[in-house]
């Protein structure tokens, strides 16, 4: 089984890819991850790379982008975003097809270092919202990242020194959630 992620500087950690690979091993539903993520991108300058994703052809494709998009110094407008989303769905496949929620922020870490200027959380939500609207009109899933990191009453623990990239933990949490949809999808396969 061969699973893509396709995203931003977050997704292009191999820690995404070890990590999912060694969830979806335990889980008894071996697979293969393909990256194809590029640091600093929003999904404006990833339909570049949308036939690089389609021409993998994997068994699941999972977008994960919005860190981006949604800072204001992008030019992504929440309208641009569902735009955007809606053609990597299309293209990919909605039935084999995942949008994860843009992820949580630490704004304190975010103004103490001046790393991530732009990025609040208030403004995520938008694009969270965006997110699932794309999932319910193109029949793609949603897999609630933002909604997991912040039930978590330490959702700090989930990003580094940045307040934007992830922490060892938020990899976890991302990946456990990647394997956890690729096994319901296809438990559901066996299970119609």
């Amino acid at each position: 089984m061969k699973v893509a992620v396709f995203g931003d500087s977050i997704s292009a950690k191999i820690d995404m890819k070890t990590w999912t690979e060694d969830f979806l091993n335990r889980m008894g539903f071996p697979g293969q991850v393909e990256l194809f993520a590029v640091p600093g991108e929003d999904t404006s300058d990833a339909l570049k790379r949308l036939d690089q994703v389609v021409a993998a052809q994997a068994d699941y494709n999972y977008i994960f982008f919005g860190a981006n998009d949604a800072a204001e110094h992008h030019d992504v407008s929440v309208v641009d975003f569902i735009n955007n989303l809606t053609t990597f769905v299309t293209a990919l496949g909605a039935d084999k097809t995942s949008i994860l929620t843009p992820s949580y922020v630490n704004e304190v870490a975010i103004a103490q270092t001046h790393e991530m200027p732009g990025r609040s959380n208030a403004n995520v939500a938008q694009y969270v919202a965006a997110a699932k609207t794309v999932a319910e009109e193109t029949g793609a899933k949603i897999v609630d990242l933002n909604h997991a990191m912040t039930i978590y009453p330490g959702s700090d623990e989930f990003v580094g020194p940045d307040g934007v990239h992830f922490s060892q933990d938020g990899y976890e949490l991302v990946t456990s959630l990647i394997a956890v949809d690729v096994k319901s999808r296809e438990l559901a396969k066996t299970h119609v």
